[in-house]
Order: C-alpha cells, then structure tokens, then sequence
C-alpha cells in the first residue's frame, strides 16, 4: 500500500511523526506538510501566490502553504505519477468535532484528496496540546497512531471507503493513558455544540483593539452525556466523551432530495 500524509500543525508536529511512523509499519509513506501551523485554514488554496518546498533531512517534504495546497501540490505535481490508496491527515492536535470540520485544515487537506477521487481519512486526537502545557512528543500520540493503524488492518474500512465517493471519514480518538481504556469504535453522526465566546476581544500594549476567534464549546451537563452515551445512534461528542474512537462518515457536495422539492414548490 502507498498512503500520502499532511497536516495542519505543520511538518514538524508531533502527531505527524508518529502518524508516518506507525503507517510505515504497514505501507509505503509519504509525507508533505505544510512549513507552519495553518490550524483554521480548511480547504484553503493560494492561487495568488507561488508555493515553494524544502525536503527535510527525514525525507519529508515542507510547503510554504497550507494543508489543502500540499495535497493537491502532492498529487498532481510532485506525485503525479503516484497512486495513492489513500490520504490520511493528522494527528490533528486536539479535537475535530461537529461543525469545527468546516474549519479545520485538517480535514480540509482529506476534502482535497476526495475531490480527486481519492479515500480520504482525517485523524484527530481529542485533548491535544494539552500536555506538558503544549509542548507535546511523538509518544503522545503513539498510542492514537496505533489504533490508526489497527482500524486499517483490522478492519475493512479502508474498501469501504474506496466505494464511498465524496466521502470523507472523520475519526476522533479519545485522549487515554491506556489503548485498552479506548471502550470500542462508534460510527457516528457529526454533533453540533454551541461556542461558549466565538471572540476574544483585547487590547495590545500599543493599545490597540485585537480580536482572537474561538471554537471552544460550552461544557455539557454530565448527566446529559451519559443519557447520550446510551443512544443507538451517536454524535462524534458522544462517542469520545464515553471513550470510543469516533469514525464519523461525512458526505461532500450532497445536495438533499427533500430540500430540492421543497424549493422547487416556492414560486420564484
């Protein structure tokens, strides 16, 4: 197997490191990242400025732009002769859950892959950049690599996914000490939570007003998680917050029979 792989923490993250050493356990890897963070950019392009890259020491290769550009860099000039059983990013440092999917470059580095036909999986571990007051290792994420790795192996996602055009699968894995404390995996819907302050507004020492966007959620009630965790059908949320590994299938350029119909009815 041949996989392609990128981020958006950049080419020098830890979750990337340990991705590409778990996946090269199983596959051919190859690995190009953006030279910085670009966390929030999405599916973002530059198609107003030139991209430049640099291979590092270890064989991966850097880009001065951001996920979504690596990828579409990576399959129709630096690999183009590449076949690619799939593109797999991350792992994102923290969670991408619910709506924060719209945002995340991570994801948004898979919607690229998937617009050119390719199985695309994003990969996030929920409570990233939490320890050691963010200054995170590879072995933080060992543990969530592995279990990639398993869901691969293990399991026939990876044909599924080939037969599930315009699909993007989004996986959460649940920040444990322990592989064996991860309760299962869940399919899962995406959730959508209510942001507690969607801006920040301070004043820089120049005294000038500065704003920092958000998408840190409210808490839910604990009570309500438990109700939840019940369910037969689960949110991304849900299902990490009972600690099962999150594999939510969203669907690209979908356009619903039902909204067609109802709008084809309106007199316009």
């Amino acid at each position: 197997m041949k996989f392609l792989i990128s981020n958006d923490d950049g080419v020098h993250a830890p979750g990337l490191l340990a991705l590409y050493q778990a996946l090269s356990t199983i596959a051919e890897v190859v690995v190009v990242a953006p030279s910085n963070e670009q966390s929030g950019c999405a599916s973002a392009l530059s198609i107003s400025t030139p991209l430049y890259t640099h291979e590092l020491a270890s064989g991966f290769i850097a880009v001065n732009g951001s996920p979504a550009d690596c990828v579409y860099l990576a399959l129709h000039e630096l690999y183009r002769h590449t076949r690619f059983d799939c593109v797999i990013t991350g792992i994102n440092s923290g969670a991408n859950l619910g709506q924060d999917v719209l945002f995340s470059g991570t994801f948004g580095a898979a919607l690229t892959a998937q617009l050119f036909g390719l199985p695309a999986i994003a990969t996030s571990l929920v409570g990233g950049g939490i320890k050691g007051a963010g200054q995170e290792q590879a072995s933080d994420y060992q543990m969530a690599a592995h279990e990639i790795v398993k869901l691969l192996t293990e399991t026939p996602i990876l044909d599924a996914c080939k037969n599930l055009p315009y699909h993007v699968l989004n996986v959460n894995i649940p920040d444990v000490e322990r592989a064996d404390a991860i309760q299962g995996r869940k399919i899962t819907t995406l959730s959508h939570s209510q942001i507690a302050r969607p801006v920040h507004h301070v004043v820089d020492p120049r005294g000038r007003d500065a704003y920092w966007l958000s998408l840190r959620k409210r808490q839910r009630e604990s009570s309500t998680e438990n109700e939840d965790a019940q369910a037969s059908e689960m949110t991304d949320e849900q299902a990490v917050t009972a600690g099962y590994i999150s594999l939510s299938p969203v669907r690209l350029h979908h356009t619903p029979a039902s909204t067609l119909d109802t709008l084809s009815a309106l007199v316009l």
